[in-house]
């Protein structure tokens, strides 16, 4: 009986060996087991691509060419014939007539008063030839009185009174002709005022200044317009152009005929276009500047008024791509797991310019190389996996 504590003790003993070496055995195994077991992941092969350094902003569709119609004169809106969705064309059609009555009548008093002045004008000149002639009568008698004088034959009084004739004739001709030139002044003065009272009437009634369509109109007839009301705009839809503004750092990397930028309306893909416009500012209070690119062969919704995306692509250059879902962070640094002889392999990766949903890998992998894209997040250096 005294031996039985020391016999209970020995057999303890081996059973906790055994129990402690078991425990760590399961550990080790399960261990084991997490690693062994493969896990159903899928794979692409990391390959080369071209990526874009781009801006993507929103922009409106403009038509290049459009002209607001203002009065030139003020009155009543007596015609309007064109309205909004009716195509013009420039210099034919008629689109709006303002009070022309006025101007007709101070048409007729220039005119008239054109008359006056040629008639004045004519009389002038008849006036100066008369005296001309006058003065070659009076030069005559000059020469003759003269002559006489000499001969003593004429009084001297009666040789003076024949001097001052001749030289009451010759003032007299430089009067006739500074008549004259008034007449003609005052002709030409006249012919100003008909050319402006022309221009007068003409300003009544406005022609289509570009061709296109109206897009709006602003009055309606019988409305009173000053100088300078806009009434109608005219909108050329035969060349449409999309506008943006870009933050300022962007600015030395626009080029007007060289920087492409894709398009989008509605969703929808409207091509590939070249940038023709770089405003020659930036704003000082928004830190923007405005870029225009003309678009060729857009489709029918590039129509103005219309949102745009527009994707502004600085830089294209080839470089290694993989998904950028492959693509983690761990322990602070960019990693994707490769697959090589059906182990995971973590890499620590330096990424680049990332389009569409793929990143450029500047190092870290090599093209060709299996890149985890489905059940990288769940994966360990070492892990078996098994590729579906």
């Amino acid at each position: 009986m005294k031996n039985k504590p020391n016999a209970i003790c020995l057999l303890f003993v081996p059973l906790a060996a055994a129990a402690l070496a078991a425990g760590c055995g399961g550990k080790e195994s399960a261990e084991t087991r997490e690693i062994d077991r493969a896990l159903a992941v899928r794979t692409v092969p990391a390959a080369t691509r071209a990526f874009e350094r781009r801006l993507a902003v929103q922009g409106t569709l403009e038509a290049r060419n459009f002209a607001n119609v203002a009065a030139r004169a003020a009155g009543n809106l007596d015609a309007l014939w064109a309205d909004e969705g009716d195509a013009v064309v420039a210099g034919k059609t008629a689109l709006f007539q303002i009070d022309p009555a006025s101007r007709k009548n101070a048409l007729t008093i220039a005119e008239q008063n054109l008359a006056v002045a040629e008639a004045s004008l004519e009389v002038a000149k008849a006036s100066a030839g008369k005296t001309k002639a006058e003065s070659r009568k009076a030069s005559l008698d000059f020469e003759r009185f003269t002559r006489l004088h000499k001969d003593g034959k004429v009084s001297l009084n009666e040789f003076e009174a024949a001097e001052v004739a001749i030289a009451q004739a010759r003032a007299g001709i430089a009067v006739a002709d500074a008549q004259v030139d008034l007449a003609e002044r005052q002709v030409k003065q006249a012919e100003a005022s008909l050319a402006m009272a022309q221009k007068n009437l003409d300003d009544t009634k406005i022609m289509a200044p570009i061709s296109g369509v109206i897009s709006s109109r602003t009055a309606e007839p019988g409305e009173y317009m000053a100088v300078g009301n806009v009434i109608l705009r005219i909108d050329d839809l035969a060349t449409v152009e999309a506008a943006a503004f870009l933050p300022a750092h962007y600015y030395p990397e626009v080029e007007p005929g060289k920087t492409r930028f894709r398009l989008a309306v509605s969703g929808r893909d409207s091509g590939e276009h070249t940038v023709t416009y770089r405003s020659p500012t930036i704003n000082p209070s928004l830190r923007t500047f405005e870029i225009k690119g003309i678009l060729e062969n857009a489709g029918a919704l590039a129509v103005p008024g219309q949102m745009a995306d527009l994707a502004i692509v600085f830089e294209t250059r080839q470089g290694l791509g993989v998904p950028a879902a492959s693509v983690l962070r761990r322990a602070g640094k960019q990693v994707v797991f490769v697959v090589q002889n059906g182990k995971a392999a973590s890499r620590e990766v330096s990424t680049g310019l990332q389009n569409d949903e793929w990143t450029e890998i500047l190092s870290g992998v090599e093209a060709g190389e299996k890149v985890v894209t489905e059940g990288q997040t769940q994966l360990r250096d070492g892990m078996a996996v098994e590729e579906r």
